[in-house]
């Protein structure tokens, strides 16, 4: 199994882009907290997984014009169509729709093939965190105050694309692998015939398959594969989005650019993500990069790395600089691990990296 890893950051230098809402443990209840967590005896800002997976899905709808599921309601619970032949992005990140409908169980579910980890600050709230203090005061009577937290950091995030499972699509009545319904789900009458009350979700499947078949989906014993092109479409724009990141909360006071600036880039046979944990790390209040311990770690994964992959680096030379980061330097020591080192801008590295993915496909 194939897996596109990656490892981004993000330059907040004023910002508030997932915010926890009002503290109500304050008597005044004035003030708009950030998201934060405890990691030892420190606190670090973050933004929440589905936040960033929010702008994802959203930046692929504007820069590269997929046709988002859309979104339903039934009882209490709310989800996607489910269709992952029609919907791209309920190929790529994945959907769960568990209800009965009359009498028929109409549960699909899907692992997402995209993972990602939250976006969380490198440095702790005590190196980051601030509060604004306002006051409303264009209404007639005395002015109001209130509070609202925001932060100065860099954001590192990690995620992981399984290649293989973009584009395939399983029927096995298995816990995360009954992706689709077929006509074999629905009860069936006297005469084989679908029983009264199904008709909707005939329908349904008939549609699904119909558009298979307009897409020329290979139906195999207990999975649908649809053809490469689409497939190397789909994973290759959506590496290429994080290049065109947008979203986040506060921009109207804050305006944060959250493409990334950095980025880490590399094809793994395994679902191991070499970018997660300390690599990237606070030390006496500067943002580090422990290029040594990357290149060690790489060198100990080569055998489940595929043959002719490079490890793409790309950078902002002005986020670099402002870091105190020698890129030179880095990219001479990730060189130890044994791999070849591709160095350029974030486009550049972006770019190259989804050529590498789309070659997976043939």
């Amino acid at each position: 199994m194939r897996f596109a890893t990656g490892l981004v950051l993000i330059d907040a230098p004023h910002s508030a882009l997932n915010m926890l809402g009002i503290d109500t443990s304050l008597a005044d209840r004035n003030v708009t907290r950030v998201k934060t967590f405890r990691r030892g005896r420190n606190r670090y800002p973050y933004v929440s997984p589905q936040a960033w997976r929010y702008w994802w899905r959203t930046t692929l709808k504007e820069y590269f014009n997929w046709e988002l599921s859309p979104l339903y309601r039934e009882q209490k619970q709310v989800f996607t169509a489910a269709n992952p032949i029609k919907y791209p992005d309920d190929d790529v990140f994945g959907y769960m729709r568990a209800f009965k409908k009359g009498k028929i169980n109409v549960s699909v579910t899907r692992v997402s093939p995209l993972k990602n980890t939250p976006l969380v600050s490198v440095l702790p709230d005590r190196s980051a965190l601030t509060t604004d203090d306002g006051y409303a005061s264009r209404h007639e009577g005395d002015p109001v105050p209130y509070s609202q937290e925001f932060y100065s950091t860099v954001f590192k995030g990690a995620f992981s694309l399984d290649l293989e499972s973009v584009g395939r699509f399983t029927v096995i009545q298995k816990a995360g692998f009954k992706n689709l319904l077929t006509l074999e789900d629905v009860p069936k009458g006297k005469g084989g015939k679908p029983k009264r009350g199904t008709e909707e979700i005939v329908k349904e499947i008939e549609d699904m398959e119909k558009l298979a078949d307009e897409f020329n989906v290979k139906k195999g014993e207990g999975e649908w594969l649809m053809p490469a092109d689409v497939r190397k479409k789909r994973a290759s724009e959506t590496i290429k989005a994080l290049r065109f990141l947008t979203g986040g909360a506060k921009q109207t006071a804050y305006h944060t650019d959250v493409t990334p600036k950095f980025v880490l880039l590399l094809n793994v046979d395994g679902g191991i993500n070499p970018f997660i944990s300390d690599i990237i790390l606070e030390e006496k209040g500067e943002v580090k990069f422990d290029a040594e311990v990357l290149a060690g770690r790489i060198s100990d994964l080569k055998d489940v790395i595929p043959e002719g992959a490079k490890l793409y680096v790309g950078y902002d030379g002005g986020f670099v600089h402002s870091l105190g980061w020698d890129a030179e330097k880095i990219v001479e020591t990730l060189k130890k691990s044994g791999l070849e080192v591709v160095e350029g801008t974030v486009k550049e590295a972006i770019d190259q990296f989804a050529e590498e993915i789309e070659a997976y496909y043939g």
